[in-house]
């Protein structure tokens, strides 16, 4: 029995893993659907291109306009957050370690190793985005 349960909880534990990816993908697909209706319908209300050019030209049609501008900062942060989670999580595990007689080792260092990365590809990302930012002002 113990044989059984010992090879079903890595199982569970990757289960676990795709089902809240599943579930994070499945929200953030809802909310785009959303998001691409209400502006689907907000543009519809234009009845002519010279209304809409009008309202583009406002305040408000530029920062209806910035939604479709994509960011670098979002994917950056939560590439950082993930590392921020993972590296916690492997702390956790080699503290267990430390604390209790069973051995965490290997998915503590793992788990922290991981965060390290992730936290490593942040910053590249974040030092290559205002670069290439201060580029493209530039003119390059």
């Amino acid at each position: 029995m113990e044989g059984v349960v010992a090879l079903l909880i890595p199982f569970g534990f990757f289960a676990a893993c795709v089902l809240i990816y599943w579930l994070f993908a499945r929200l953030r697909q809802h909310r785009n659907e959303k998001q691409t209706e209400i502006q689907q319908q907000m543009l519809v209300k234009f009845e002519s291109a010279g209304e809409l050019a009008e309202f583009l030209a406002t305040e408000s049609g530029q920062q209806f306009m910035r939604q479709f501008e994509s960011s670098p900062y979002r994917m950056i942060l939560a590439t950082l957050s993930i590392g921020v989670i993972l590296g916690f999580l492997g702390l956790g595990f080699l503290g267990l370690t430390v604390l209790s007689n069973q051995d965490f080792l290997e998915p503590g260092v793992i788990l922290l190793v991981l965060g390290l990365g992730f936290a490593a590809a942040a910053a590249v990302s974040r030092r290559l985005s205002v670069q290439w930012e201060k580029e493209s002002r530039n003119g390059y």
